[in-house]
């Protein structure tokens, strides 16, 4: 019975301390950073996600910027009339998946982190971004820059914020403060 109520008083102990953290991302033109990527780096690492995808439709990537954790496998599925290959600059890692037609999908594994800039060689209007990280506490900005991420224990982390635009920012923080301001500026 002490057993259990030490495991008890454990467990309330952890969630207390785990609490959302709000905040707003802007532009060093003072706009709000609208689908910028927001992450906390810490002791804690990140698992690699279930399933992952990064569609192509109209001509397009689903969605434009996302955010995968390390270890995750992307599918590309191919929802187009037309055939797309998709290829992609990676901080560690490079890929050409070659060309592929419609109802086709193909993978490719990330195992480090780092941004990946995804292109179609045959339509040069395509891109999309995806950020990895190794932790489990990130969120991409709605449109006023707003984020929120849930359940981050006190502590410290390095808080890293990215934006298609090739603004970023990285500052340590201490998480007994919730809610943040992040100012992006160009170097």
């Amino acid at each position: 019975m002490k057993a259990l109520a030490q495991l008890l008083w454990l467990w309330l102990s952890a969630t207390a301390l785990a609490a959302p953290v709000t905040g707003v991302v802007r532009l060093a033109n003072g706009k709000p950073a609208r689908h910028a990527v927001v992450w906390f780096e810490g002791e804690r690492k990140s698992k690699p996600l279930a399933r992952f995808v990064v569609d192509q439709r109209d001509k397009q990537f689903i969605p434009h910027v996302s955010v995968a954790t390390v270890g995750t496998t992307i599918s590309f599925p191919n929802h187009d009339v037309v055939y797309h290959n998709v290829f992609a600059e990676f901080d560690a890692k490079r890929f050409d998946l070659g060309m592929y037609p419609k109802g086709a999908t193909r993978t490719e594994r990330f195992d480090k982190p780092g941004l990946v800039a995804v292109f179609c060689s045959v339509h040069s209007s395509m891109s999309a971004y995806v950020m990895i990280v190794d932790t489990p506490f990130y969120a991409i900005t709605n449109a006023q820059g707003e984020f929120r991420v849930e359940d981050v224990p006190d502590g410290p982390y390095l808080l890293k914020t990215w934006h298609e635009s090739g603004e970023k920012a990285s500052r340590k923080v201490d998480l007994g403060e919730r809610r943040l301001q992040v100012d992006l500026s160009r170097k």
